[in-house]
């Protein structure tokens, strides 16, 4: 019974591993477009507003997308390149959220930022746990005028390979952090240990000093 039990508590933990996730928000300035290489659906112009991902590291590929519209009716969408966001280990059951690092606040600091946009990952304390810049992009025109009769490319979703290292802070779980030290014995320490055991067997009796000389050669073999 008690074998059955330890079985079904197994299989309780390994259901429990299975599923275990955390829930990341998206605001609508990025477009996640995969994690660990799946896409993500979502609207045409849209991002997804939460997504949920497995506890630990992931990777997710996302862009900066923003809508503009103007005072003479005209509208715009400025589209930057896709950024590769590597995660530090996410906490299962946490939330956490994605949002842009010095976001512009109009339309012409907009075209400045989408040619090399920052995006943060923050915990569910408003701590910055990693921030993550994309590649210089090259001069390309954006989307003008009306939208309407333009067609936006969704193809071109492929990271830049030479995209800034990112920048883990210290509220960052990173896999490196989990070390084990090791405390070796100082010479010190050895010479005690040793006058220990002289001590032992001067005090010992004949039938004691047998019994250890027996259990010493069983080690032996």
């Amino acid at each position: 019974m008690a074998f059955k039990l330890g079985l079904a508590s197994i299989a309780l933990m390994a259901c429990s591993s299975a599923f275990s996730a955390v829930i990341i928000a998206v605001p609508e300035e990025i477009k996640l477009l995969a994690v660990n290489d799946q896409e993500v659906r979502s609207g045409l112009f849209s991002s997804a507003q939460q997504v949920k991902v497995n506890a630990g590291e992931n990777v997710m590929n996302l862009r900066y997308q923003q809508y503009f519209e103007h005072h003479n009716g005209a509208h715009d969408i400025l589209k930057s390149g896709v950024i590769t966001l590597k995660t530090p280990i996410l906490q299962d059951g946490e939330n956490y959220r994605l949002a842009l690092v010095n976001p512009p606040k109009d339309f012409d600091a907009a075209k400045e930022f989408k040619d090399q946009p920052s995006v943060g990952l923050y915990n569910q304390k408003n701590q910055l746990l990693v921030q993550q810049t994309g590649a210089k992009a090259n001069s390309t025109g954006w989307l003008g005028g009306s939208w309407l009769n333009k067609t936006v490319d969704t193809t071109q979703n492929s990271a830049a390979v030479n995209q800034p290292a990112a920048v883990y802070t210290a509220a960052a779980v990173l896999p490196s952090e989990k070390t084990t030290s090791v405390t070796l014995p100082t010479a010190k320490q050895t010479q005690g240990k040793e006058q220990q055991l002289i001590q032992l067997w001067q005090q010992a009796t004949k039938a004691e000093r047998q019994k250890f000389m027996s259990w010493l050669a069983e080690q032996a073999n």
